[in-house]
């Protein structure tokens, strides 16, 4: 009996000692398998930073019929729009981008390589209708929807510059004598769009301005009054606010020097530009309408080109950051 028991006492020993070391082979796979997704995880994210997101403009670029990944990728690199042909190819394979449309785009150096790679591949089609994205003009959003077939391009730039269009409530005053296509540049609202089977351009346009005008609520209203400013007026500094930013813990900031300046005559209303640069966003117009509490009266890039900015009242102190900025080029090195 003695001997049964001492057999049957090693053999539970070496029961838990297998049993161990398996449990501990499966966790070193699972630690190895999660060190490999977050390895991947991270070549992902570092291959979709932007190439430079203080250069919010946008500019056209074509893909032409038949064209392949690599060529486009070639082409983005070239023109400043990515940094790399090689790793945005990459990244197409990893996250299966399949074939892109071909058409005219509006891509910004901004854009970090997985919105680029959505757009090429989708335009502003979505499902149920369609996208208009923030920091787009009235030409490019024509031109795009036409791209994508969802509306024709002269026949929607007609709608927007019609008198019929012009005469709506929600675009207010016109004492800058603004005409056609301009009445309406900034208050087409971007966010997405359910298209009905019977929408026609003007439809089109109209939707969004009541987009915009059920966004603009009456407090908001009454703040812009509070500023002194028109609603045209407060679009022009939120797309102020979109063209200089793609953070949006730094908009407020960036509004506080704006609103500085009109206040201190140091750029006056009367110097801001009659309209809109673009389709603000949502929180840029928030921005506009809420500045941060600051005493800066300047900012600028820093010298990372990471897209923040740095701040200041002292004139000398922005120069010598503007002369700084200048000697760097996007990516670091000295010119």
């Amino acid at each position: 009996m003695a001997g049964n028991e001492k057999r049957s006492e090693t053999g539970s020993g070496s029961g838990i000692e297998k049993n161990g070391k398996r449990f501990h082979r499966s966790l070193q796979i699972v630690v190895a398998l999660i060190v490999l997704a977050a390895l991947a995880l991270w070549g992902v994210y570092m291959m979709s930073k932007p190439y430079d997101r203080t250069r919010t403009t946008y500019a056209d670029f074509v893909v032409e019929e038949n064209d392949d990944t690599a060529a486009v990728a070639g082409r983005l690199e070239e023109d400043g729009i990515i940094k790399s042909a090689s790793g945005f190819e990459t990244l197409s394979k990893i996250t299966f981008a399949g074939k892109f449309k071909p058409g005219i785009y509006y891509l910004s150096p901004s854009m970090d390589s997985l919105q680029i790679l959505r757009t090429l591949q989708s335009g502003l089609s979505t499902s149920k209708g369609f996208t208009v994205p923030a920091g787009y003009t009235v030409l490019q959003l024509a031109s795009a929807l036409g791209r994508d077939g969802l509306a024709d391009e002269q026949l929607f730039l007609q709608a927007a510059g019609s008198p019929e269009i012009g005469s709506l409530e929600i675009l207010g005053e016109n004492p800058e004598g603004l005409a056609g296509t301009d009445l309406i540049e900034g208050f087409l609202l971007p966010g997405d769009y359910v298209l009905s089977a019977e929408a026609d351009e003007s439809m089109m346009i109209v939707m969004m301005l009541d987009a915009f005008a059920n966004f603009y609520n009456d407090d908001y209203k009454a703040r812009a009054d509070e500023l002194g400013i028109t609603t045209r007026q407060l679009l022009v500094i939120a797309s102020m606010i979109e063209s200089e930013t793609s953070i949006d813990k730094e908009r407020a900031a960036i509004s506080g020097v704006i609103h500085n300046r009109i206040n201190l005559e140091l750029t006056p209303v009367s110097e801001l530009p009659v309209k809109p640069l673009c389709f603000p966003s949502k929180e840029s117009i928030i921005a506009a309408l809420y500045p941060e509490d600051n005493e800066f009266t300047y900012y600028a890039l820093n010298v990372s080109r990471d897209g923040t900015h740095r701040f200041t009242a002292d004139e000398n102190e922005y120069n010598a950051w503007i002369e700084e900025l200048n000697s760097v080029e996007p990516d670091g090195e000295q010119p």
